[in-house]
């Protein structure tokens, strides 16, 4: 009969790193995908050990072109890590994802936290 065990001698480093983050996805329930890959593990300490103030700002899915155009459509949510893990930013992130798409937004892909200076970290979200 036919072998159909999966073997992942064939299977680069990329796909099984595109498979352990939707695992985690996954198992933690969130609708967010981590996109980051120069993180290993969800365990992993990405910065300090303590609670972190993450925001993500974004444009209203309902916003007039007049209020583009102003630059009023801006819209901030926020939440704070639970210590500084991969894990801990990844629900800080999920959070934000849930506030925005309240409010209109769509993107799902975690690309990165920017620092700033007096703010926490800037979330940086794609689609």
């Amino acid at each position: 009969m036919f072998d159909n065990t999966v073997k992942f001698q064939d299977v680069d480093a990329d796909t099984l790193a595109i498979e352990y983050w939707a695992d985690q996805q996954q198992e933690n329930g969130f609708e967010t995908v981590w996109s980051m890959w120069e993180c290993q593990d969800i365990n992993q300490t990405i910065f300090q050990e303590k609670s972190h103030r993450v925001f993500y700002r974004f444009i209203r899915g309902d916003a007039t072109m007049e209020e583009i155009q102003n630059d009023t459509a801006w819209v901030e949510v926020s939440a704070f890590t639970a210590g500084g893990t991969v894990r801990d930013f990844w629900r800080a992130a999920e959070s934000c994802f849930q506030q925005a798409k309240q409010q209109g937004d769509w993107h799902t892909y975690i690309e990165d936290f920017d620092a700033t200076l007096e703010n926490g970290f800037e979330l940086v979200m794609g689609s």
